[in-house]
């Protein structure tokens, strides 16, 4: 051994020790064989939780993540709806303007929901893009909140195309959510608050007596004034889910849901088609 080098000390112990780790595992298996089988359990039990404890966990690195803040959502839903959003007013006496709510596109071809009431205020203008456009009604029916008109270019020839809200499913708002509403003087001013309250009436159907539960009301935390009225309620998503009805007189505030809107599109959509099978 004295002859030895230091590398050949190492591999010496090394092959040793391997020699003995065969033979010890060669006497292991031999007496696990003659064991008998309780003995053989229990030295499997302890093998399988010692491997579970020593062996290492790979965890997949998933891809970039992004959090998501809710002022980001905000941002987003506001600029997927300011452009659609627009502010309307009329004339009164000898040139004075009188500012009549909020309308908001709801199709490429200017479609445009508002409180019924701002309708009866006179012939309502807007101005997009500089070009301006005078609010030509299609349905004012008293028995609901919201009505809707056209845009229509007051001395440009051509046709242009708007850029369309998408109207939310109502169903599944929650107490507590946050909204936006786009509205105020200018139909630009921002304002954030939340569902307070989701007022909700029961149909029952007189043949088949199955119960129908219908949304009337969405309040909301902020209060607006009547400048706002017709504005867009819109949640993070960017959906418009309503839209707001002020009667400053009487000091009430509701938001009309989102609802209405799309049977007043329905209707409106299929008294056009019905015109146009007349003009055929």
């Amino acid at each position: 051994m004295e002859h030895l080098t230091k590398a050949q000390i190492v591999l010496l112990t090394l092959f040793v020790s391997f020699v003995a780790s065969m033979a010890t595992g060669i006497v292991v298996v031999t007496l696990m064989g003659q064991a008998p089988d309780p003995v053989n359990q229990t030295i499997t039990n302890v093998v399988e939780r010692t491997i579970e404890k020593i062996t290492p966990t790979f965890v997949e690195k998933p891809g970039e993540t992004i959090i998501v803040k809710d002022e980001d959502l905000v941002v987003a839903a506001i600029e997927r709806n300011v452009n659609s959003t627009v502010a309307l007013r009329t004339t009164i006496g000898e040139g004075g303007i009188l500012s009549a709510g909020v309308g908001t596109i709801v199709s490429s071809d200017g479609l445009v929901i508002t409180d019924r009431w701002n309708l009866g205020l006179g012939v309502l203008l807007t101005t997009i893009n500089g070009v301006q456009y005078k609010l030509e009604v299609i349905s004012n029916n008293k028995a609901n909140s919201l009505g809707i008109g056209r845009l229509v270019p007051v001395s440009a020839t051509s046709t242009p195309t708007f850029n369309a809200v998408k109207l939310g499913n109502t169903n599944a708002l929650k107490l507590g959510q946050t909204t936006i509403v786009i509205g105020g003087r200018d139909g630009k001013t921002i304002s954030t608050g939340l569902i307070t309250g989701l007022d909700m009436r029961t149909i029952v159907d007189k043949e088949t007596k199955d119960e129908t539960k219908v949304l009337d009301n969405i309040a909301i935390s902020t209060r607006f004034s009547a400048t706002s009225n017709g504005a867009p309620i819109i949640n993070l998503s960017g959906d418009v889910i309503g839209f707001l009805s002020i009667d400053e007189s009487a000091g009430s505030q509701s938001g009309v849901p989102a609802s209405e809107a799309k049977r007043l599109l329905d209707e409106a959509v299929k008294t056009a088609l019905a015109e146009t099978e007349k003009i055929i």
